[in-house]
């Protein structure tokens, strides 16, 4: 036999605050025909607002149909006019002149700054008639500010075959893009990148440049760079200085609801006197968590100035698992 006992008032009064704060917190979204949304605003982009509600998830609505929203997060705001700034949504925030909204923005070093990070892992390993161990790490973070953004990217391969090493390949990339227009942006890059396999001991390539972000969607983003490069490269005790041109190219498309995302990117660096750098990659990411997603990708890597023997073009395919804070 079970005995019910009364709801104390001390208990009752901490479910009512709880329910407060939640309510209190909750963002609000008011459409044009007067319907009213409760829950968390995820951003604004590609004419989409995200809504994520507790009682329908993720709500996708058209810009258009959103009156006005309420917030008391802070968000970087981009409206159509190419503007910049860092603000919190009410009444007299213009959802139509809206043109990019992303959450998370936290007053830091003066401006919105938002941060994001990725670590992906691939790892393989077999024993029998032969002993391969395979290994890819790669690390990206991004850094955007009111008028600005900041990415380091950083790659170590290696793959071992019966305790012979085949590939030590190291890459760190960092760049900046400054926008000077809505779309329009200056581009600062620093390359470093080491194969002793290849007899590269150092490569690096500064590049300065312009660039172009010819969307920014929900789903989707194309960004393109051009510029001018100084190649120094350092391999079996000899210095080399060459000047080349560089174009770099970014493409995502996010499917099924978002959880999938398509992508390519690749940069190449042509120098004037002699042969290129083709870096490239081509992916596939799957979020079966939040945060947490199921990676397939292949990486192209091709050098026309290799020592003989030695492969100009190194492609892997690799699965692996990823994670983004």
């Amino acid at each position: 036999m079970s005995i019910r006992r009364p709801l104390t008032k001390p208990f009752l009064a901490f479910l009512l605050s709880i329910s407060f704060i939640a309510y209190v917190s909750a963002d609000t979204l008011e459409l044009v025909n007067g319907d009213r949304v409760s829950g968390e605003l995820i951003g604004i982009s590609g004419n989409l607002v995200e809504f994520d509600t507790t009682y329908a998830g993720v709500l996708r609505i058209q810009q258009d149909h959103v009156a006005t929203i309420h917030s008391d997060k802070s968000f970087l705001i981009v409206d159509k006019a190419g503007q910049r700034a860092s603000t919190t949504f009410n009444a007299s925030i213009d959802i139509a002149s809206t043109h990019i909204a992303r959450s998370d923005a936290v007053p830091l070093l003066g401006g919105a700054s938002v941060l994001t990070n990725q670590v992906d892992l691939s790892a393989s390993y077999s024993t029998g008639n032969s002993s391969t161990q395979v290994y890819l790490f790669t690390t990206e973070s991004q850094f955007t500010r009111p008028k600005s953004e900041h990415v380091l990217k950083s790659a170590f391969h290696f793959d071992i075959a019966e305790g012979e090493e085949l590939k030590n390949q190291v890459n760190v990339n960092y760049k900046t893009r400054n926008f000077f227009r809505e779309k329009w942006f200056y581009a600062l890059n620093a390359d470093g990148f080491r194969d002793p396999l290849k007899a590269i001991d150092l490569r690096l390539a500064p590049t300065a440049g312009i660039g172009h972000r010819f969307w920014d969607h929900t789903y989707s983003t194309l960004t393109a760079e051009i510029g001018i490069a100084a190649i120094f490269e350092k391999s079996d005790e000899m210095s080399t200085e060459h000047p080349a041109i560089s174009w770099e190219l970014d493409f995502s498309r996010r499917l099924l609801g978002g959880r999938l995302e398509a992508f390519h990117e690749h940069r190449l660096l042509a120098a004037i006197d002699e042969g290129f750098v083709l870096d490239s990659s081509n992916g596939l990411k799957y979020a079966f968590v939040e945060n947490v997603s199921l990676n397939l990708l292949a990486n192209l890597k091709h050098d026309t100035n290799v020592p003989e023997g030695i492969d100009k073009t190194d492609i892997t395919y690799v699965a692996g698992i990823g994670l983004t804070f």
